[in-house]
């Protein structure tokens, strides 16, 4: 008998660290190592003290975290929760105490419930927002492009939304190294001042162009580049560039195989594509030069 219950206890824990596997896959994994075991898996969330969200609203909250893998890290999940106010209008959201229940210590990652107290506060909109230290673009035509405008409810991930619009209408005129710097001031009749600082940078140009393939699939490529050295970089085109030439790719070559290579002094941008790999070796890639940052040059 005692070994039928080990037995039994062995296979409820197998199928346990399955289902939390499964479902890390399935749902979205903030871990910031996705292949470890280690981590947790959200399966339930109780949210109390709110004051003004009824309890549709706040179990439409609990299913965007539910199901989700974060690292092993209370403040990382406080903020996660935060967002999730955050991204209804509740800015000055407050989260006075998390508690984390292990559920299953043996799962990968360990199953959890999160218990948190919210204080919510106001709804907050958007009063103004404003653009600082741009050249490239005037205010109204950034304007123009910004989801988030004036009444509608402060809502966090629009305003990331907002920002990545901006980063794309930059990327598009050769402006690599755009930074952006939000700042917020809060008014008494709940809402809310967005300035946003922009520091754009040199405005990169397109430099040489470098395919690693066989010589028929590289010259039959190269004629269809249309972005030639020394015209305004277009980061939108390599995506373009490579939906248009599909055929002539490796089936499993991606954005995310094509190297930019930028050289900052002269504000030029070259262009790798690495489709033989055999060819890497006699070919090392070329460092970026003299580039004050090293964040990753956006699809």
């Amino acid at each position: 008998m005692q070994w039928n219950r080990f037995f039994k206890a062995l296979i409820v824990s197998a199928l346990l660290t399955s289902f939390s596997r499964a479902d890390c896959i399935k749902n979205q994994d903030h871990r910031s190592n996705k292949n470890s075991g280690s981590g947790v898996l959200v399966t339930d969330l109780i949210i109390s003290g709110t004051h003004t969200l009824d309890s549709d609203e706040l179990n439409r909250m609990r299913s965007k975290l539910i199901g989700d893998c974060f690292d092993d890290d209370s403040e990382q999940l406080q903020e996660r929760v935060k967002a999730l106010f955050q991204n209804r209008g509740y800015f000055g959201v407050s989260v006075k105490s998390l508690q984390i229940k292990p559920l299953d210590p043996l799962g990968v990652p360990k199953a959890i419930a999160v218990q948190a107290e919210v204080d919510e506060g106001p709804l907050y909109r958007l009063a103004e927002i404003k653009f600082s230290e741009n050249h490239a673009f005037n205010a109204a035509k950034l304007r123009t492009v910004f989801p988030l405008k004036k009444g509608d409810l402060f809502e966090r991930d629009k305003i990331a939304g907002g920002l990545e619009t901006l980063r794309d209408l930059y990327g598009k005129v050769g402006y690599l190294d755009i930074t952006f710097i939000p700042d917020t001031q809060k008014f008494s009749n709940a809402t809310i001042s967005l300035t946003i600082t922009i520091v754009e940078g040199p405005q990169y140009r397109m430099g040489k162009l470098d395919i690693l393939a066989n010589k028929d699939v590289a010259n039959k490529l190269r004629a269809e580049w249309q972005l030639p050295e020394g015209a305004v970089f277009d980061i939108s085109y390599i995506n373009k560039y490579l939906n248009q030439n599909r055929s002539l790719l490796p089936r499993e070559f991606t954005r995310d195989g094509v190297q930019i290579v930028r050289d900052c002094p002269s504000a030029s941008a070259e262009v790798r594509l690495p489709l033989d790999v055999s060819e890497l070796a006699s070919h090392p890639l070329r460092q970026s030069v003299n580039c004050e940052t090293s964040e990753d040059i956006p699809k």
